[in-house]
Order: C-alpha cells, then sequence, then structure tokens
C-alpha cells in the first residue's frame, strides 16, 4: 500500500501543470475564520448602511429607533405612494394634452 503524496510533490505536480504560477501557500483554520468573522461583518455593516440610508430618504422613519421590519413596510408603502403619485401625473399630463413618451410610463 503506497502513501498519499507529500506536499511537496503535490506542489510539483501542480507546478507542472501551471508552470507560470507559483502555488500560493494554504491558510490556516484561524485565519480561514478570522476571514469569514471579517466579511460577515463587513456584510453587516453594508445592511445596517442601506437602512439607515432609508431612514433618511423615506418620510416618518427619521429620528425612530431602527427596526428592520418597520424601515422595510414603511419603505415599501412609500414607494407605492410614490408610484402611484407618478401615475397620476401622468394621467394628468396626458388629459392636458401632453404626450409621456412610453418608456417613462413604466
Amino acid at each position: 500500500m503506497s502513501a498519499p503524496p507529500s506536499p511537496a510533490a503535490r506542489s510539483t505536480t501542480s507546478d507542472q501543470n501551471h508552470p507560470s504560477t507559483p502555488e500560493k501557500p494554504r491558510l490556516t483554520e484561524q485565519e480561514k475564520k478570522n476571514n469569514h468573522i471579517a466579511s460577515e461583518q463587513k456584510r453587516r455593516a453594508a445592511i445596517r448602511e442601506g437602512f439607515d440610508r432609508l431612514t433618511e430618504l423615506v418620510p416618518g422613519l427619521e429620528g425612530q429607533g431602527r427596526s428592520e421590519s418597520v424601515v422595510l413596510k414603511k419603505s415599501v408603502d412609500y414607494m407605492r405612494e410614490m408610484l402611484q403619485e407618478r401615475r397620476e401625473l401622468i394621467r394628468e399630463v396626458e388629459a392636458r394634452g401632453g404626450v409621456v413618451e412610453h418608456g417613462l410610463k413604466r
């Protein structure tokens, strides 16, 4: 029964397949864990910033505590109101004889 190739033998094999790219050292388990934690913190910060931005843009959210479900619900409600107002404005423009390009009616 033969032993699996040593790491040195494996790197030689991979070097033969890709001679121009040296093999990178593998990350330790701790480095992998730290990278994962950093990635997760970055993702959460991006989500937090998005919610903060929504509270600045959507009327009625400024100065309130930040419940994500409340922010999302009020954001959707506000978007629906804005879409309805837009449809009404398009109807008004057309009722007064104006022309609204088809691409702008969406």
